[in-house]
């Protein structure tokens, strides 16, 4: 599990989407959630679980691959499975 940012809780997946500039809605749907759902995670309407930090994970991956020039918006922890991948 990532968890080696300081950023916990909504505040992750905020903190992720908009260092990735790419809506709420996009997000979601790269996650393969609801794009309510998400808001509610993002609002702490609803707790975020492991399950939802693992999708966030892989939807950052899958930006990543589509645009290789412009994953400076990774966090050091999925960049660093990106490396190992290589």
């Amino acid at each position: 599990m990532f968890r080696l940012t300081t950023v916990t809780g909504e505040n992750i997946l905020k903190h992720w989407r908009t260092g990735a500039q790419i809506s709420q809605a996009k997000f979601a749907a790269i996650m393969g959630i609801p794009v309510r759902t998400y808001e509610d995670l993002e609002a702490g309407r609803a707790k975020v679980r492991d399950v939802h930090i693992s999708a966030a994970c892989w939807a950052l991956i899958q930006l990543a691959s589509e645009s290789p020039l412009k994953m400076g918006f990774l966090p050091p922890e999925i960049s660093a499975v990106i490396e190992k991948l290589k």
